[in-house]
């Protein structure tokens, strides 16, 4: 076998000056493998594994992974021309201007090379693996194979873990290793491991319409009693981001697909058409809803049921017409389902949009992962697919539990919305009731008193916004004496609101916010596990990400790039879905005037909503690849043209932005999320905390630099603020080729 491999490795060789001189890719395999030597593909062993405690001991030699993924990389000179290439593919003036490749296309040009796969596929078969598929894209090998054969082949063992909560889990306990000579043309397998990416979504429970009063009646307390609850409702949502007029010219995204990964599907498919018909867009008929398992398991009903819902009825709240595709595959032992999705997706039939609502963060997925997720993103900016990502709902450390723990494993960024090839698309909140409660601006200035019986809206105009939070550590929260009760001028410490028996309630101790923040580690391996230490190295900054005040000068991929509102009630409103599982929490879900829904937010609400608002620019425009490269420049000539104030979402007068603003600019508030020790030994970037004492994320561990503030311009908390959707539409540039 090594002789058959060597004689692969040679005909390589003999290929690479001619593929150099085409400008096609190379072999990278240049040397017979050798199993006794090896190298460690490091920065792949997640930090559950690191603990003692966990460990359950090894696997049974026969549990099988049913899939695994080889991932390659391409030759440097490969990667260099494709990434030449997508600029061309989004700038104007370029022969290349929306010339999108097919999957075939991206294999034949920057794949790895046959010979390279065939020794690779070779190794893998000498092992006793099973090949499932090669991807079009030339850089992806799905195989499966036994514990046993990963401990022989990658060197490294496979054990159950069960974390503190009682969660169960499988992990390897080591990185694996594979033999020098394969190096460079192997990324690493994703993934040994079944710590999986989170949805962006946090439930509040079930709210009701009353037809008899037009009002809306949550069934829980969100924070005080006689709160008055405005819910966010899709006319709602389109009459604040001003769709509407975009429906009146004719565009309701018609024609256009918007697919969105999930790992369950909907028991009952009727829920997308209740939602619909609950909140008057039935009229809509051009669009349709079907559930797709793209080359892979139906993962049925799973427990992320809620999450497929909301996604699927959100992508449609401002395009009613478009087609909308639940792609949906079962998790395995080593891939989540949510990477087969988009990966079959786009090797099968690429959508002209995508939205992801899950994630994690850098230091726990591991490098194969995290390049994993940048190279999908990639793929689908060069087969012109528009891929966004939400956010996330923990603040500047996308690492933390949403709920039950504080923040202890400092700063750190999301796994794939990392990626310079997707739109991350990050949370807000309304400003109308902190401006009641401080500067006498009354909500009803924006909200009407009742609600409209057919559509169940009562939003008046635009509402100024500010970052969603709702911690104790949000400056907003602890400076409202009507919110915090109280008189306070910082949130940590003794003497901080967050160390009070309201800061310290449920509702205000646990880390949710709005996400963002520079790229931590996306290369690079943690010293210490789970925190940016050792080797961490965030993605470079990409080319868009220019001439908007306030974008740092980090040279790192800053995020998220703009944002949408996705609260959950601290201040008055929230999101509404239709799911109507019982088996999954859900409620009936009923189509009249008493309708019964569940309710809440998160990220998850906003990239879905926001996939619909490009759906209208499609429709017009057609495939747009990264809409980054549009966003950023339309952004940076607003600034040029209209200067830091008029386009302010966020006056403490009540005002609006003006009505020529593309981008509502976000100019008040902070996501910054409590933070502390708990049972832990450390609590990493965390400034004024003790052992029971709640501190705040910091930037700095010495001085209180809340991590993040919003500011004028593009700033880590939201970006570059949320969108007018008319005037996005207009000013969106034409194609002249």
């Amino acid at each position: 076998m090594r002789s058959y491999f060597s004689v692969l490795a040679l005909l390589a060789l003999s290929t690479v000056s001619l593929a150099q001189a085409g400008g096609q890719p190379r072999s990278v395999i240049t040397a017979p493998i050798n199993e006794s030597q090896r190298v460690v593909l490091s920065g792949n062993t997640t930090p559950a594994a690191l603990e003692p405690a966990y460990d359950r001991g090894p696997v049974a030699d026969t549990l099988y992974y049913d899939h695994l993924l080889l991932v390659l990389k391409r030759s440097p000179e490969s990667e260099a021309r494709l990434i030449k290439l997508i600029d061309e593919m989004h700038d104007t003036h370029s022969p290349n201007f929306h010339h999108w490749l097919t999957p075939q296309q991206l294999g034949e040009q920057f794949g790895a090379v046959p010979q390279d796969r065939a020794i690779l596929e070779n190794w893998l078969q000498s092992h006793g693996f099973t090949i499932n598929r090669v991807y079009n894209n030339g850089l992806l090998v799905d195989f499966a194979g036994t514990a046993a054969q990963i401990r022989e082949t990658l060197h490294t063992e496979i054990h159950n873990l069960v974390l503190p909560n009682g969660e169960h889990h499988i992990a390897n306990m080591s990185d694996p290793e594979i033999p020098a000579a394969l190096a460079p043309a192997v990324e690493g397998v994703a993934t040994l491991h079944d710590f999986g990416p989170r949805p962006r979504l946090i439930q509040r429970g079930p709210v009701s319409y009353n037809s008899a009063t037009n009002n809306w009646q949550p069934h829980f307390n969100i924070a005080f009693q006689g709160q008055t609850f405005h819910v966010v409702a899709p006319y709602d949502f389109n009459t604040i981001y001003n769709v509407l007029p975009l429906w009146k010219r004719g565009f309701t995204g018609k024609g256009v697909t918007i697919a969105l990964v999930e790992v369950s599907n909907l028991l009952h498919t009727s829920d997308w058409h209740s939602f619909r018909k609950t909140f008057g867009l039935d009229n809509f008929k051009a669009g349709n809803f079907k559930q797709i398992y793209p080359n892979c398991t139906n993962p049925k009903q799973n427990g992320a049921e809620d999450e497929a819902a909301l996604d699927v009825e959100w992508a449609s709240v401002a395009a009613p017409d478009a087609n909308i595709e639940l792609s949906a595959c079962g998790n395995s032992h080593g891939v989540s389902g949510l990477d087969l999705a988009i990966l079959n997706l786009l090797d099968l039939e690429p959508p002209d949009i995508i939205s992801d609502s899950y994630g994690l963060c850098e230091t726990i997925t591991g490098q194969t992962e995290v390049a994993l997720e940048n190279r999908e993103a990639q793929i689908a900016t060069a087969l012109g697919t528009t891929f966004f990502i939400a956010q996330g709902d923990t603040g500047a450390d996308e690492c933390s539990p949403v709920e039950g723990f504080l923040s202890y494993l400092g700063i750190n960024s999301g796994d794939n919305t990392a990626s310079a090839y997707a739109v991350d698309v990050g949370g807000t909140d309304f400003m109308a009731q902190y401006n009641q409660d401080v500067n006498n601006v009354p909500v009803s200035k924006y909200w009407r008193a009742k609600n409209n019986p057919r559509t169940k809206a009562s939003a008046r105009s635009y509402i100024p916004e500010i970052p969603w939070n709702d911690g104790c550590t949000s400056e907003l929260v602890y400076t409202d004496p009507i919110l915090s009760g109280g008189t306070y001028t910082q949130s940590w410490g003794a003497s901080g609101f967050c160390d009070t028996k309201l800061g310290k309630s449920a509702f205000f101790k646990y880390s949710v916010s709005g996400s963002g923040g520079p790229s931590t580690c996306f290369t690079g391996k943690p010293s210490i596990p789970g925190v940016v230490s050792g080797t961490c190295k965030g993605n470079a900054k990409p080319s868009y990400q220019t001439g908007v005040p306030g974008i740092p000068d980090d040279g790192e991929r800053d995020q998220p790039d703009l944002s949408l509102f996705a609260a959950n009630g601290l201040w008055g409103s929230f999101l509404v879905e239709c799911m109507s599982d019982k088996n999954e929490g859900g409620a009936s879900c009923t189509a009249d005037n008493d309708a019964l829904l569940e309710g809440g937010g998160g990220t998850s609400f906003a990239s879905p909503a926001m996939a619909g608002i490009q759906a209208l620019i499609d429709q017009k425009n057609g495939r747009q690849g990264n809409a980054n490269y549009v966003y950023y420049a339309l952004a940076a000539n607003q600034f040029a043209t209209q200067g830091a104030s008029a386009c302010n979402a966020s006056q403490t007068n009540g005002a609006l932005p003006a009505s020529s603003c593309v981008f509502n600019d976000v100019q008040l508030g902070d996501m910054d999320i409590p933070c502390g020790q708990g049972s832990h030994t450390n609590a990493y970037d965390c400034f004024g905390n003790g052992t029971k004492i709640i501190g705040e994320l910091s930037t700095s561990t010495s001085s209180s630099q809340p991590a993040y503030p919003a500011t004028v311009g593009y700033d880590l908390a939201t970006g570059l603020g949320s969108v007018n959707a008319t005037n996005l539409f207009d000013a969106w540039p034409a194609a002249s080729n």
